[in-house]
């Protein structure tokens, strides 16, 4: 069942606005002038009433405005009867048969005469390229805005309603409806065969209006509202007009699509909310051979107004209505007569059916006007809802209320907070104003937020004043902004909350005057020390003088109290950060050694920053002191500590005089420092070895008799000195040694220390007969030392000398053990030389047999192996020389092979040469050969093997050299000669160099390197 519900009265309280849009008078032939979207005073009366001042706090939900322009011009001569509105312009209809084409703003754009008698409606295609207009000539008229195309049809009756197809300028039907007194509702198209008309439905009454969404059109007529299916070609529903409605040609019917399938309709003081839904299944209320949708009326409600216009606000109803359906009234004599018309209401209703807002129109000439003389057209245009009431004399443009007008009701009020806060969040794109964010400007926005932080700083909250300020004032490079910026500061600094606006003051665009940022400091510095150093953090110094700030800064740390520590290092770290700003690095760095700034010293190496810390060498080892943390670290790892490297390895920036000079108040220091620059570089420590061991004395003494072993650069009597001071009797020992007074220092061995070990090393050390003649002295009639020197002195104390001053009488306890041990040590050693030299023996044994097998080798040969000296094949030459009986090679232990004429002088060549291989001798004649016979072929090789061995005797003789290995020396010879090495340098280098023994032996020179 639809529902049907009745809305309270137009008064009732909560349901609309009390006040009504006030269209001021205009002075000039009595016509109204312009609509402001101002809302008139309410009167006296109502001010005082509770109900009217609550409505006073409701913001209104619609702006009007009076179109002005052409519309002026025209209303003087003229009267509007009908209204379309397109995507970018309004199409009027007047009483004199005028179609006028104007902008939203009410500039004529276009105007011609399309009938002779009043407009009842007007029609523009969905593209906004054709108008249709009808009137009561009977003609329907399509002109297109942008060519010459004009399409006249004539029904010869008046036509009340007209409607274009909303793709009439893409189809090529053109097609359009039309109906009127007649009571038929007429399509006119082309067809092939020309143009015509169909009528669609036919009715008693007059067609009085005629509404066209995509393929779905409504028509109203004294029955009720026709819905027809254009596509389909079907008639979906006939919705009844309500029973008990007024007269319907006095109250004209409203139609509005909400969407392709909601179709509300007004009915003079009813409104009905039609839904058409798919035919599927059960739910068809009739036969499923008819059209696919049908309609079903949702919603049914009664008002105490009626209906003259009907549009869409998002998920509102807005309804123009007119007073009642009641048309007289009794006058003071009880007489009837029309009554006076009542001003037309806009009135926005939610789906619930709650008037959620009502404004008054005091249009020009209401009291004289009908319900049908009021119109109301929407358009959506530029993303934004706009709609226009009509009436004969007036065109008034509806808009929703955007950013500008809500913040402006807010501001009235002020109630800068929700006018913040709705700026920013549709700057952000965010709630119910983002639509119209760009509305507000920047200087509105900027003045809203400050009277907002103003707001604040009246009531003491000026920390959420400094925010507000952050977030409206201006960061441009325009000089306002900065002067804006500057009043704000020294409002902040009138209440002595500096600390809050100082965050947020701006460091680049725009930029302050010095004398702000100064201010801001001076009142931070005084008051919160974090706050200053992390402002001096962020701020680039050329904000303000940084002198200033650093001198003020050192003030205020010299009067800072002993308790302040926190407070006092945080300054302390900021007077490091601003001297680094002002270059100077040296100060800086003394606050961070202060502070024990960690990776500090890195810095200093990373930036070569030694000058700026050569006068810190205190500071320096007080950081390493705090950095190890630990008072029992030993020296050598205190020694390693970043600071005391960073000193002793940079000693040509940081000279170590001055080091030292630096750490005499602070002896363990000193003491430190010495310690590590001896163990980079004895040189360095030279100059102060007396102090040094004064200190090793002093601290280390376990370390002392190191230092004096390993230098020599201390004085020995000032180093005897301080050890005598404190007893130290081995470094005294040493000393004395040192000093050659050898006996003292073992009598201090023997008499204060009484050990005898250390005795009989120091006398072995020293190498010096004379002590042991001092010490064996000392121990003949000390037994524990004559057991000692027996067993520990070895060869040098020659233990017979020890034993022959024995007294007789002297009882010596473990004598016996330490003569076992005398005598044992001597068969050991006897021993030990002879398996040595037995092993000596054997390995030379082995060598020399080693060296016989190599010589008794031969070498192997192939025949293409050439001579080295004439690069000639061995074979071939020897054949080749076969007649002169020299067909023999000479072959050398280095691996070289040269025939025997390359290599002997003619002489020795002569006296080598075997005449026959027969030849049994070298020594023998042709007749001694002659005379001997050779029985076979064992006697043949003996003789020849006989003949090499006589021939390589007689050769051995005259010693030939290898002349590829004597020209290979020779280089080597000269290369040695020349290169400016000693011969004990060069024996060095040669012993470094000299490759294993099995490689020395089969490597040969570089062939490459020879030139035979």
């Amino acid at each position: 069942m639809p529902l049907r519900q009745s809305l309270g009265s137009p008064t009732s309280a909560g349901h609309r606005a009390s006040v009504a849009s006030e269209l001021s008078p205009r002075t000039d032939r009595g016509h109204p002038g312009p609509v402001e979207n101002s809302i008139s005073e309410p009167d006296e009366e109502d001010q005082h009433s509770d109900n009217d001042s609550e409505d006073d706090d409701e913001e209104p939900a619609l702006r009007y405005k009076r179109l002005g322009g052409s519309v002026d011009a025209l209303f003087e001569k003229d009267t509007a009867s009908a209204l379309a509105a397109a995507e970018r312009f309004l199409v009027l209809g007047t009483h004199w048969g005028n179609i006028v084409v104007i902008d939203f703003e009410g500039n004529e754009v276009q105007r011609w005469r399309a009938h002779s008698a009043t407009v009842n409606s007007v029609s523009v295609d969905a593209a906004g390229e054709y108008v249709a207009s009808a009137g009561d000539d009977g003609r329907v008229v399509v002109r297109a805005l942008y060519t010459d195309d004009v399409t006249i049809v004539d029904y010869s009756r008046p036509v009340k309603a007209v409607a274009l197809d909303p793709q009439y300028s893409r189809r090529a039907s053109r097609r359009f409806l039309s109906g009127g007194t007649s009571g038929q509702v007429i399509v006119h198209e082309k067809r092939w065969y020309g143009k015509g008309d169909t009528i669609l439905f036919s009715s008693a009454g007059p067609v009085q209006a005629i509404q066209w969404h995509n393929d779905l059109v409504a028509w109203a007529c004294d029955e009720g509202v026709q819905i027809y299916d254009m596509k389909e070609g079907a008639r979906i529903s006939q919705i009844a007009r309500p029973q008990g409605s007024p007269r319907a040609d006095v109250f004209a019917c409203r139609m509005h699509w909400r969407d392709c399938r909601t179709l509300v309709v007004g009915w003079a003081d009813y409104v009905q909310v039609v839904v058409l839904r798919e035919r599927t299944g059960m739910q068809s209320p009739t036969d499923a051979s008819g059209p696919s949708l049908y309609a079903e009326i949702s919603v049914l409600f009664r008002t105490d107004f009626v209906v003259c216009g009907l549009a869409q606000h998002r998920d509102h109803l807005l309804v123009l209505s007119y007073g009642d359906s009641t048309t007289t009234a009794v006058d003071a004599n009880g007489q009837q007569r029309v009554r006076d018309a009542q001003p037309p209401e806009l009135r926005m209703i939610s789906r619930d059916l709650e008037e959620e807002a009502s404004d008054v129109l005091a249009l020009d000439g209401f009291p004289l006007l009908q319900p049908n003389d009021y119109a109301l057209a929407h358009c959506a245009a530029a993303n934004s809802d706009c709609w226009f009431v009509l009436s004969p004399k007036q065109l008034v443009s509806v808009r929703p209320r955007g950013l500008h007008d809500h913040v402006q009701w807010l501001a009235e009020r002020a109630d800068y907070k929700q006018a913040l806060n709705d700026i920013e969040d549709a700057r952000n794109n965010v709630g119910r104003w983002a639509s119209s964010r760009d509305e507000v400007r920047d200087a509105e926005y900027q003045a809203i937020g400050e009277a907002r932080a103003q707001a604040l700083m009246d009531i003491g909250d000026t920390h959420e004043a400094a925010l507000v300020c952050a977030r409206v004032l201006p960061r441009t490079a325009d000089p306002e902004a900065a002067v804006a910026w500057e009043t704000w500061v020294f409002a902040f600094a009138e209440a002595r909350a500096l600390q809050d606006i100082a965050p947020h003051l701006p460091t680049g665009e725009p930029q302050l005057t010095s004398t702000a940022y100064e201010m801001v400091l001076a009142f931070l510095l005084a008051t919160d020390t974090e706050q200053f150093r992390q402002l001096v953090l962020e701020w680039p110094p050329s904000l303000y003088n940084a002198y200033s700030v650093v001198l003020a800064a050192e003030d205020r740390l010299q009067k800072m109290d002993a308790s302040e520590v926190e407070a006092s290092q945080q300054l302390a770290r900021t007077m490091a950060l601003l001297y680094d700003r002002l270059n100077q690095p040296s100060k800086s760095l003394r606050f961070y050694l202060e502070l024990f700034e960690p990776e500090i010293l890195d810095r200093v190496r990373r930036e070569n920053l030694f000058d700026a810390v050569r006068d810190k060498a205190e500071l320096i080892m007080r950081y390493d002191d705090h950095m190890l943390n630990d008072n029992d670290v030993q020296l050598s790892e205190r020694s390693q500590a970043s600071g005391v490297q960073l000193l002793t390895d940079n000693t040509d920036a940081i000279p170590s005089a001055s080091v030292v000079k630096q750490l005499v108040k602070s002896p363990e220091h000193l003491h430190v420092y010495l310690h590590a620059l001896r163990g980079r570089d004895t040189h360095l420590s030279a100059p102060f070895a007396d102090l040094q061991l004064e200190l090793y004395a002093e601290y280390d003494p376990h370390l002392l008799l190191g230092f004096l072993r390993t230098s020599s650069a201390y004085t020995f009597d000032r180093a005897l000195e301080v050890c005598e001071e404190r007893a130290l009797v081995p470094e005294m020992v040493y000393i004395l040694g040192r000093m050659g007074d050898n006996h003292r220092a073992l009598m201090l061995i023997i008499d204060r220390l009484r050990d005898v070990p250390r005795a009989i090393e120091f006398a072995r050390e020293q190498g010096d007969p004379a002590l042991w003649n001092d010490l064996v002295m000392y121990a003949r009639d000390k037994p524990e030392f004559i057991v000692g020197l027996l067993e520990l002195g070895g060869a040098s104390a020659r233990p017979t000398r020890v034993i022959r001053a024995i007294p007789p009488a002297l009882h010596v306890p473990g004598i016996r053990r330490a003569l076992a041990r005398v005598l044992h040590d001597h068969h050991l050693q006897v021993d030990l030389s002879t398996d040595c030299r037995r092993i000596l023996d054997r390995d030379c044994d082995v060598l020399s047999d080693r060296l016989r097998r190599l010589q008794h080798q031969g070498i192997s040969s192939d025949g293409a192996q050439l001579c080295l000296a004439c690069q000639q094949p061995l074979e071939e030459q020897m054949a080749l020389s076969a007649n002169t009986h020299s067909r023999s090679a000479l072959a050398f232990w280095c691996g070289h092979v040269f025939h025997d004429a390359c290599v002997l002088l003619p002489e020795v060549l002569s006296k080598t040469q075997l005449p026959s291989p027969f030849a049994s001798s070298v020594g023998l004649g042709a007749n001694q050969l002659k005379s001997r016979v050779v029985r076979g072929p064992r006697d043949q090789r003996a003789m020849l093997t006989q003949a090499k061995l006589d021939r390589s005797m007689l050769i051995r003789q005259f010693a030939p050299a290898c002349p590829v290995c004597a020209e290979y020396d020779q280089q080597i010879a000269h290369q040695t000669t020349h290169s400016g090495w000693s011969p004990s340098e060069r024996r060095d280098r040669d012993q470094a160099s000299e490759p294993t023994e099995s490689a020395s032996k089969n490597e040969l020179p570089p062939m490459q390197s020879l030139q035979i």
